[in-house]
C-alpha cells in the first residue's frame, strides 16, 4: 500500500490541500488538548510541521486513518522535544524569538 505522504522530508507547504483537509479535524482536537493543558501558543501549522518534517520523516503512516490516529496520540513532551531541537539547531538568536510566554 502506498504511504499517504509517500516521501519523508516533506513540509506542510508540500502537502496537497486535500491532505491538509483530511487531517484538519484531528489537528484541531490535538491543539485544543494542548491548549487545555496550558500550552496556549501551539497551533495546527506547528503540529503539522512537526509531523511531516520530524515524526513522519522516516516512516510515514500507511493510510489517512493511521495519520489521524497518530495525530491524536501526540504527547506534549514529544512535540516540545522537537521544538527544543529546532531552537538548538536554528540560526536565530534570543532576540528573534517573539513569543516565549509558554516558557514562563
Amino acid at each position: 500500500m502506498d504511504h499517504f505522504l509517500q516521501r519523508g522530508g516533506r513540509t506542510i507547504e508540500t502537502l496537497s490541500w486535500h491532505q491538509k483537509f483530511l487531517l484538519k479535524k484531528e489537528l484541531k482536537i490535538t491543539c485544543r488538548s494542548f491548549q487545555q493543558l496550558g500550552y496556549s501558543s501551539v497551533n495546527e501549522i506547528e503540529l503539522m510541521n512537526y509531523l511531516v518534517s520530524y515524526r513522519w520523516k522516516k516512516k510515514a503512516p500507511s493510510s489517512i486513518k493511521a495519520c489521524r490516529e497518530d495525530i491524536l496520540h501526540i504527547e506534549p513532551n514529544e512535540f516540545f522535544d522537537y521544538q527544543q531541537l529546532i531552537a538548538q539547531t536554528s540560526n536565530l538568536t534570543i532576540k528573534d524569538w517573539h513569543d516565549l510566554t509558554d516558557l514562563f
